[in-house]
């Protein structure tokens, strides 16, 4: 399979479940893989190298960054807005009301200023996102969950008092919501620490959140923007820890891209072992003999000590030429 299809089917299928990548880190195929959803195999970059039964394979669980979709714009959306974006995390703002939807009040998140209904029933590009219902009236919220509910998802939560979130249960069981899909509903929504201000309410749904995603079985989280663009067909080359070892700023699965016109995205942890790591990006780009291989970067202890670190730290980086 091509290395566009290959993407383009990871792509797709996170944004309905989690899947299974498996990475052969042995010669002679070092550096191909091949990923699973349900046990069945969906892409491999080299299917002649299938089943990768001998030598070392790297097994890990992906999903995709975490994206919070905010209905209203309102004081607590306002507060979730902060804290999230100091989370790193991607956000969407939704509401009718320009004056509480626009890149003045939000600068770096998306804003769909449109009623709630055209929102629901449009496509949109999020991977499995987090719902967050904090809109002005109870009607808006019952509408807004009556369509997360029929969306991919990885939460949803609504606002809103005991009685009020008992109505709207009843008024969607009425019309055909299962037991099911409605247990599946943080409402009310957020960790019960007896917030009451708004930045007490964000902070106790960001908490939530955070418990979440933390506990689920996804142990990568890929960044979508750097999928999209692989999912193009666009040529790179990826850099991916695959062993640690020590207190090295990173995990297994932090991943930095080196783009065709020299662009970098993503991370491997930031500071020393990120600069050797982009100084052998940029050696691989120009050495196109060059094949997939793993290399080691070392944050020895004289290093560490100068960062305030107790001991250095050991990376396998694994560079694959897509």
């Amino acid at each position: 399979m091509n290395q566009k299809a290959y993407y383009q089917t990871l792509l797709e299928t996170l944004k309905r479940t989690d899947v299974l990548r498996r990475t052969c880190l042995s010669a002679p195929d070092a550096g191909k893989e091949a990923i699973f959803a349900s046990g069945q195999l969906l892409a491999a970059t080299d299917a002649s190298a299938l089943p990768f039964s001998d030598g070392q394979v790297l097994e890990e669980t992906l999903g995709c960054e975490v994206q919070l979709v905010i209905f209203g714009g309102g004081h607590i959306g306002l507060e979730l807005y902060h804290m999230g974006v100091r989370l790193g995390h991607s956000i969407t703002i939704i509401d009718d009301r320009q004056e509480y939807c626009n890149t003045e009040r939000f600068p770096e998140a998306h804003c769909i200023c449109a009623a709630y209904e055209e929102v629901l029933a449009a496509e949109h590009p999020w991977i499995r996102p987090y719902f967050i219902i904090t809109t002005r009236g109870h009607a808006y919220d019952e509408l807004c969950l009556r369509g997360t509910l029929a969306l991919p998802h990885s939460y949803i939560g609504m606002i809103g008092s005991r009685a009020k979130i008992a109505k709207t249960f009843s008024n969607l069981t009425r019309d055909g919501f299962s037991q099911e899909q409605l247990s599946g509903v943080h409402a009310p929504i957020g960790l019960d620490i007896n917030a009451v201000t708004a930045s007490e309410i964000a902070l106790a749904i960001l908490g939530q959140i955070i418990a979440h995603y933390r506990l689920s079985k996804s142990s990568v989280r890929l960044d979508q923007q750097i999928l999209l663009r692989q999912a193009t067909g666009e040529s790179h080359i990826l850099a991916r820890i695959v062993a640690k070892r020590g207190s090295a700023p990173c995990e297994i699965g932090f991943q930095l891209v080196r783009f065709a016109d020299g662009s970098l995205a993503g991370t491997v942890g930031g500071g020393v072992i990120e600069a050797q790591v982009i100084r052998a990006l940029h050696h691989m780009a120009e050495n196109t003999q060059l094949e997939d291989h793993i290399q080691k970067f070392s944050l020895n202890a004289e290093k560490a000590g100068a960062l305030g670190m107790i001991c250095g730290g050991e990376v396998e980086v694994l560079f694959q030429r897509r």
